[in-house]
């Protein structure tokens, strides 16, 4: 998510670097090739504020954008013992939204896997959290590393008879279990 914001900043500081290099005069006198011989130092040091100014300005711009842009993490809570593929529909009129516990959208996935809200789907990075949960006990589920139990997640949009519906899917249990249900 950073990187667009990174190579934006990059190019408009070559920018800027490139006409502060071509505001100075050179060795002998003579004016760069971005001015006429005519202009004035004084309209050289305010064409270079404007430009650092401008400058400044995107950079404070763009921070502001990348940080309101940060996705919520979610907490995934699964029923106790549960494999098989997880379906969550985004959207869907009529059904309740996402609660929000300590800063994380929190979808608790009943026992048959599908779970729908009208919340709108995230897209993007964010630090995810999945848990097994009986009952008041909750316990987490790893989804990397040679025991990881989470597995083929995707985000989609399908048509239907109710229309689009936006949804995110992915696999509870083992890697052999993921690919012997994926045949």
């Amino acid at each position: 998510m950073i990187l667009p914001y990174t190579a934006i900043a990059l190019l408009m500081l070559a920018n800027v670097y490139s006409a502060i290099v071509s505001f100075r005069e050179h060795e002998g006198g003579t004016a760069s090739w971005i001015f006429p011989d005519t202009t004035s130092r004084f309209a050289r040091k305010i064409i270079a504020i404007l430009t650092i100014a401008i400058f400044i300005g995107l950079v404070g711009w763009i921070a502001s954008s990348a940080r309101s842009s940060t996705l919520r993490s979610s907490r995934f809570l699964i029923s106790d013992g549960f494999t098989g593929w997880i379906r969550i529909e985004f959207e869907v009129q009529g059904a309740p939204p996402l609660p929000i516990e300590d800063g994380q959208y929190v979808l608790k996935i009943p026992a048959d896997g599908r779970l729908q809200t009208s919340s709108p789907e995230q897209y993007g990075w964010a630090d995810d959290h999945y848990y097994y949960y009986s009952g008041q006990s909750v316990r987490p589920i790893p989804d990397s590393g040679p025991s990881a139990l989470i597995w083929g997640k995707i985000n989609g949009e399908a048509s239907g008879t109710s229309g689009k519906r936006k949804y995110e899917e992915f696999f509870v249990g083992t890697n052999e279990q993921f690919k012997e249900l994926s045949k």
